[in-house]
């Protein structure tokens, strides 16, 4: 099947970066509720509980589906599988529905239209959305950032350097806080992964002339205040370039409340292939109580174990004392120059980060293609990546306790898994 070549930055300078989302009051459709099914103690596959979903991308388009758990020889399929456009793809589930869009980067792929889907008791996605919010004016709307049931936060790319303010539960537009004046050599600044933490949005500043080119200015992050919207500060740390990138890294917190933020792809792209001009990648933190980065905290994946000049890591997620999972792209393990779908070259390895002593590793699990390095998730004692190697599409586990990961996948998947989520 044939993958589409909409995915975002990566192994070359030229790979374009795709990404989502869209506003305007649209029509709220409630599908007529069906009957739960009543599982027994042997339930069959139809009655089993689903607690996880996966979205891969088939076609030219994003297919959702929900699978039981990651046992041992399970096979998904795409049987009810929720269908997007392709582009750049949001899902989150937050209270008691999933939230997803197949979005637009500075004008390409997706659509401007943010769905909402009831969960079933069995973790079974609705037929359709019970809610949609269509933004208006085409504001290239990429990620949602959720603060409470009634206040969320829809941040733009390429657009007017506007954060949309929505209510969740009634899928509207609140208003716009104009990020215009926070710019910077740019027009506007654009938004990126940010997170809500003890009542004030940490929200990434990213200054770029096009999807492909940053500016080489100081990490940016804004401080808002929840309540009131009001961007108390805007906070700079000239140790690395372009924090949260939308789609390809994420904040995340450790045990103690303290924030990760990553620079991501273009950064140390623009390192390799522009060196001497003032681009530089990391890790920095912001610790439980601050509002300001952590002047003894700073971590290069380009200088760390296994990494290179222009390796970059995709997505994050937490495990745990102190440990970041992530997939890191070695420019060395590419072969295939001339790979526009992003599924000839295995130059993504498993990888964790241990922020406490400053390292960092390549996992004992096989590398995989750009298109399924960022399906990362944490079950238990156990990190699963999704992986597209010789040995099967699906995903690989991770015993963080054994420190032993995985050959061939433990969850088979019909195409390369593109994200994952817990229902």
């Amino acid at each position: 099947m044939k993958k589409s070549n909409l995915y975002g930055l990566l192994p070359t300078v030229a790979a374009a970066l795709a990404l989502m989302l869209s506003t305007s009051c649209g029509e709220n459709d409630t599908p007529t509720p069906k009957p739960e099914p009543k599982p027994g103690p042997n339930p069959t596959p139809e009655e089993a509980v689903h607690h996880y979903a996966f979205a891969a991308n088939v076609d030219n388009a994003f297919y959702i589906t929900t699978f039981e758990d990651f046992k041992e020889g399970l096979k998904t399929d795409f049987k009810g599988a929720i269908k997007l456009a392709s582009g750049h793809l949001f899902i989150e589930k937050f209270g008691d529905y999933v939230y997803m869009q197949s979005g637009s980067m500075y004008g390409q792929g997706g659509e401007q239209t943010l769905y909402k889907y009831a969960l079933s008791k069995t973790g079974r996605l609705s037929e359709k959305p019970v809610a949609q919010l269509a933004f208006p004016g085409s504001p290239n709307v990429v990620e949602i950032i959720f603060a409470s049931e009634t206040k969320a936060y829809a941040v733009t790319t390429g657009s007017r350097g506007q954060l949309i303010v929505i209510n969740p539960s009634t899928m509207t537009v609140v208003k716009e806080i104009d990020l215009s004046a926070y710019a910077e050599g740019d027009n506007d600044p654009d938004g990126g992964n940010g997170i809500v933490r003890d009542g004030k949005l940490f929200l990434p500043l990213n200054q770029a002339k096009s999807m492909q080119e940053i500016l080489p200015t100081a990490a940016q992050v804004a401080v808002i205040d929840v309540a009131t919207d009001r961007v108390e500060k805007v906070i700079k740390d000239e140790r690395a370039t372009s924090l949260g990138m939308v789609g390809h890294t994420c904040p995340v917190t450790d045990e103690a409340g303290n924030i990760y933020f990553y620079t991501g792809p273009r950064s140390a792209m623009m390192a390799q292939f522009m060196p001497g001009k003032g681009y530089k990648d990391g890790l920095l933190r912001i610790k439980k109580g601050e509002t300001d980065f952590d002047k003894d905290f700073y971590m290069s994946l380009q200088t760390a174990n296994g990494g290179e000049v222009g390796s970059y890591g995709l997505y994050m997620t937490y495990g745990g004392n102190g440990k970041i999972y992530l997939m890191l792209y070695k420019p060395s393990l590419v072969t295939e120059k001339d790979d526009p779908n992003m599924t000839k070259n295995r130059s993504f390895v498993p990888y964790e980060v241990d922020v406490r002593a400053k390292t960092g590793r390549v996992l004992p699990m096989p590398a995989t293609t750009a298109w399924t390095s960022s399906a990362i998730i944490r079950v238990g004692n156990a990190i699963y990546f999704g992986e597209q190697t010789s040995e099967g599409i699906g995903f690989y586990r991770y015993d963080m306790t054994t420190g032993k990961g995985s050959n061939k996948p433990t969850v088979e998947t019909p195409s390369g898994a593109y994200k994952v989520i817990a229902l």
